[in-house]
Order: C-alpha cells, then structure tokens, then sequence
C-alpha cells in the first residue's frame, strides 16, 4: 500500500495502517519522501491509499441478486455481463480503467462482446433501478436522470468511451450536460449498442442491447 500514484515503493518504514470498512481505503504513517513529489520536512506524513482508484464496482447480472431475467430469452452465459446478444458473446461486458477523482480525471469505459461494430452510447444515471428495467434485450439498473455522454462505433466488439486521444473528461461532460457531480457522489454507467437481430421473439423495436451495470464511486 505505501506505494506513490505510479506505483513506485516507499523508500522508508511505513506503519501503523488503518482500512476502512469496505477495504478499499488504507490510511498509514511514512518516513518515506518519495510517496509525493516535494516532500522536504524530514519527518513522518501521513497518507491516504486507495486501493481502487477507478471506484468501479459491477452490478446488476440479470436473473440474479432480485434482478430481473433477459427479456428476449437471452441470459448471459457467463456472469458479471449484461445479456446475451445476436453475435453469441455470452453478453457485453463494461470495465473502468483510470482514476475517477474531480481533480485528475482519467476514467475511462471499456467494453467486450459487442456486435463487431455497433454504435455505443455510454449512459449515466443519478440512482440505481436495483431491480433493472427492460432496456431493448438488455436490462438497465442505471437510474434517476438519464444522459447520454459519449457515442462511437465498436471495433472488433470492443469500445472505449471517452474517445481516446482528447475531449472532454465524464465529470466534464456529465457537468456539461447539467450533471455537477460532488465529491463523495456515486453515479451509474452502462454502454447500450445497436443489435438489429432481434432474439427470442422479442417485440421488432428492440433493436439494440447493453452491458452489465458500473457503479463509480467519485472521489474529490
């Protein structure tokens, strides 16, 4: 844990660590000067680790936990994605990679068995649908307020929103949209994306599925 923001050792004695409840936070006092750039006192810091620097926490598996089933007949076959889709995935999987602080945003979303190159739109909501809604042939546990931050096209089944190479940050764009996240806030992500093969005898308008649910946990 006594370790700087790229991962670099302390080069001192470290002690005395406090964990928060959940595990992901690690409090502790260090003789080491090199955790953070201009430390020059010559005596202990203390410092606050966490060990979770994305803040993301998977959510809602369909059928699952008092969630409801794949609509379309359509379960995922393999947990932790959202429902199964036209091209045989196992369903579409969303992942954080980044850090989700007001100060230093890099959050970034990442998804796996999409459609090879569907249209994504990553959507972020304000509450939890902790039972999930029928969403096309997926289901949405991202609730509240509703806003649509990003779109792109998947590339081999995969897509990361933001565009890499520049743009806006989320908290920027969330804020942009009318959507000023405080520190301490949680909001809730998914990716939906355009599946035109309608499985299970799914009414024709459901022509598009999403990934599983992300909570993130904003730190300040």
């Amino acid at each position: 844990m006594s370790i700087d923001s790229n991962g670099v050792q302390g080069n001192a004695k470290s002690a005395y660590p406090s964990i928060s409840g959940d595990g992901r936070f690690v409090a502790f006092e260090s003789e080491a000067d090199n955790l953070v750039s201009g430390d020059t006192n010559a005596t202990l810091d203390i410092f606050l680790h966490d060990r979770n620097t994305t803040g993301f926490t998977s959510l809602c598996r369909p059928g699952l936990d008092g969630v409801i089933a794949c609509p379309c007949s359509n379960p995922p076959t393999n947990l932790g994605r959202g429902c199964n889709n036209s091209a045989g995935t196992s369903g579409a999987l969303l992942t954080a990679s980044g850090t989700a602080y007001l100060s230093a945003d890099t959050l970034s979303f990442t998804t796996f068995g999409e459609k090879p190159t569907a249209l994504s739109v990553l959507l972020q909501g304000d509450a939890l649908a902790s039972a999930g809604v029928v969403y096309g042939q997926g289901v949405r546990c991202v609730g509240g307020h509703l806003e649509r931050l990003f779109s792109r096209n998947a590339s081999g089944g995969s897509v990361t929103l933001p565009n890499p190479g520049g743009g806006l940050t989320v908290s920027a764009r969330s804020a942009a949209k009318g959507d000023v996240i405080q520190p301490g806030e949680d909001r809730w992500y998914l990716v939906y994306y355009r599946d035109p093969v309608v499985l299970g005898g799914c009414p024709a308008s459901r022509t598009f599925n999403a990934t599983q649910t992300g909570r993130i946990s904003w730190g300040p």
